[in-house]
């Protein structure tokens, strides 16, 4: 009898074990996943906020990496550099959307205010009700022909696809400090 109650113990004991490591496991495996995804929007404006991207900026301004092919521009040389930069980062999709909408802003108004970007702090915060969404504040440090430098806090939002896991299917700056306005005034 006393064979059968210890044997009992076990089991009960051996299962609450496998039950409670499948537990942590699980709780490990969301972790790492909003941890990667936090990383990735780490990367994104690492790439916004260092520079200005003078490889970019050249890709995007200089005529001489665009053609016309069927009365259409395109520049394969500024396609294949951004899809190596922010490629590993968003949904295929979305790439061209968020260069158009703001992925250009800043790298394109560092460059030609003569401005260095630099990201200092960035801190996330995922979202308890839609968890492929996070919103976060970057503190990004400007500075034109060695004056002190100062710093402006960006604060935007970015969805995760829900199809492709790690890429992003939205980034939205919401509100920049000033930040575009002041390096534009003081350059005038």
């Amino acid at each position: 009898m006393e064979k059968s109650n210890n044997k009992a113990k076990f089991i009960t004991l051996f299962s609450l074990l496998l039950f409670m490591s499948g537990f942590m496991l699980a709780a490990c495996s969301q972790e790492e996943t909003e941890d990667a995804n936090k990383e990735v929007i780490i990367k994104v404006l690492e790439h916004q906020f260092t520079g200005p991207d003078e490889k970019f900026v050249e890709l995007v301004w200089n005529p001489k990496y665009r053609t016309v092919v069927n009365n259409k521009e395109e520049n394969k040389e500024l396609d294949k550099y951004v899809e190596e930069v922010y490629g590993p980062y968003f949904i295929d999709s979305y790439i061209s959307s968020f260069l158009a909408t703001s992925g250009t802003t800043y790298p394109i108004i560092a460059h030609l205010t003569e401005h260095k970007l630099s990201l200092k702090d960035v801190k996330i915060e995922q979202s308890e009700q839609m968890p492929t969404r996070y919103t976060f504040i970057a503190t990004v440090g400007y500075q034109k022909n060695g004056e002190e430098e100062k710093t402006a806090n960006i604060s935007g939002e970015v969805i995760f696809s829900t199809k492709e896991e790690g890429k992003i299917g939205r980034f939205q700056y919401r509100d920049e400090d000033g930040l575009g306005y002041i390096m534009n005034d003081m350059n005038n």
